[in-house]
């Protein structure tokens, strides 16, 4: 058991690290683009922050765990607003001006209850999740035409002088080599979060809700964490709110239409409804007051921290 412990911190180790380069050369892709942090954080990097979601959850569809691919999905998009975002704004509430945040939760909102009620037969089948994979192309759409709209406001979108095509390719190996630790260590982060989890007795659904998911959203959490040490709020925002749409969209909707999945009844009845109504808590207070205040995060945090407490004492899978 030594070794998968040593291994575990391995892999956080990794994680963070990769986490300082993904936001960097992030952020410097904004900068050089002139993209608000705020969609490029919807795009690039929560497409990049999602992969051990797709990786775990594809995986286990591959192996017949559906309970693990949901439950990690799920699972993800209530720690990546109840644990990231709650702790995020309780240190540094702020204010949103973009009306991306706008569109992109309420797009998150929807795509969680497009999902809620493809579940309500105990299933999702291919059809379903081809279904999911449309929503993921009209995500893509979106996301192209705010580009093609915030770049035709400009006269012309070029590499600054000072960024030489060597300077470039720099910035965008980082941004690979960011990735790869992000990657490595959140396969660490899984496998031997499992055994860890499995030698303490506890059972599938709840690990996949739980362990898996935290280590899945700790790209997510780290790439925040290093946003937040650098002041780059709406990149960690941006992140998030892309990567609980594509937990749904691409996530989900690739292992569903590989394999039909079923779903357990606690995972309808009290999983996704708790993904609503924490993605409810910060989607439509900040609407209103264009702000992103600590009551939000303290409830995003303590709804998080109740449903941790609730998942492995009172509910059963």
């Amino acid at each position: 058991m030594l070794i998968s412990y040593i291994l575990f911190a391995l892999g956080l180790i990794f994680m963070i690290k990769g986490g300082d380069f993904f936001v960097d050369e992030a952020t410097w892709f904004a900068r050089l683009t002139g993209l608000p942090e705020v969609l490029i954080g919807a795009t690039i990097v929560s497409l990049a922050t999602t992969s051990p979601e797709t990786t775990v959850s594809i995986l286990a569809t591959l192996q017949n765990y559906p309970s693990v691919a949901i439950g990690n999905a799920i699972g993800s998009i209530i720690c990546n607003t109840g644990l990231i975002l709650g702790l995020y704004h309780l240190i540094r509430p702020n204010r949103i001006d973009s009306r991306i945040f706008k569109y992109k939760g309420l797009m998150m909102l929807g795509y969680i209850c497009f999902f809620w009620l493809s579940a309500r037969k105990g299933y999702i089948d291919h059809l379903s999740g081809l279904g999911l994979l449309l929503l993921l192309i009209v995500y893509i759409i979106f996301n192209l035409a705010i580009v093609k709209y915030k770049r035709s406001k400009k006269r012309k979108v070029r590499i600054p002088s000072k960024y030489s095509k060597k300077e470039a390719s720099k910035h965008f190996l980082l941004f690979v080599f960011g990735v790869g630790l992000i990657l490595i260590g959140a396969n660490l982060l899984v496998t031997y979060g499992v055994k860890i989890a499995n030698s303490w007795g506890v059972p599938e659904a709840v690990i996949s809700l739980s362990m898996i998911a935290l280590g899945t959203s700790l790209p997510e959490l780290t790439t925040a964490i290093t946003a937040l040490v650098k002041g780059h709020d709406e990149l960690a925002l941006g992140n998030v709110l892309g990567a609980n749409i594509l937990n749904i969209a691409m996530v989900i909707g690739l292992s569903a239409s590989i394999r039909p999945l079923i779903i357990q009844p606690n995972i309808f009845l009290i999983d996704i409804p708790v993904a609503l109504v924490l993605g409810s808590i910060l989607v439509v207070p900040t609407i209103i007051t264009k702000r992103i205040n600590r009551i939000q995060a303290f409830l995003l945090l303590s709804g998080y921290a109740a449903y941790i407490l609730a998942l492995f004492l009172f509910i059963k899978y």
